[in-house]
């Protein structure tokens, strides 16, 4: 039992001195994995913030780390912006999920229309819902519409036990980005 104390203590003294400001500072710096990182210590803190949240979410999002946007998305309820920034955070998430069913279990993703952001996965979705991709062995492969120099591969891979998709940006055949999401 005092070893449990012990550990509580050491947790809640770790949780408190990570400061709102040391995630914006590390936001701001654009270190956006250290600020989701920091974020999702805190977060419970700050669950009224909707500043926090949406810098907490957009950090994760910038982190390509989006399944962590799920927690900051979903408690972003007080105000209409709040849930503007919900909806969006969490059409990436939905959209992330549906291609990962899909690409795993053959899930027909077709049928689902949602609005269109800016981020990456979501216009692959997009472009794989209406089948706008060439598909060589394993991997899909996708051109940027306002780029042709720029193309997308995707594939899945079994990574200890689990699927993961795998996401590479090439720009004139150069490897410039690699995503994972699972």
């Amino acid at each position: 039992m005092k070893y449990i104390f012990i550990c509580l203590m050491l947790i809640t003294t770790y949780s408190f001195s990570i400061q709102r400001s040391d995630v914006y500072k590390a936001y701001q710096n654009k270190h956006y994995k250290t600020a989701c990182t920091l974020a999702a210590k805190i977060y419970l803190y700050h669950k009224k913030d909707n500043d926090f949240l949406t810098v907490f979410a957009n950090s994760c999002l910038k982190a390509d780390n989006i399944n962590r946007m799920a927690f900051p998305a979903m408690l972003l309820i007080r105000d209409s912006g709040a849930r503007s920034n919900s909806i969006y955070f969490l059409t990436i998430l939905y959209q992330k999920k549906l291609l990962y069913k899909s690409l795993i279990d053959g899930f027909d993703v077709s049928k689902y229309n949602f609005p269109t952001t800016d981020y990456i996965l979501s216009k692959i979705f997009v472009k794989y819902s209406k089948k706008d991709y060439k598909k060589l062995a394993n991997t899909y492969i996708f051109t940027d519409d306002k780029d042709k120099d720029v193309t997308y591969k995707m594939n899945v891979i079994k990574d200890k036990g689990v699927y993961k998709i795998v996401l590479k940006t090439f720009k004139k055949s150069v490897l410039v980005k690699k995503r994972v999401y699972w």
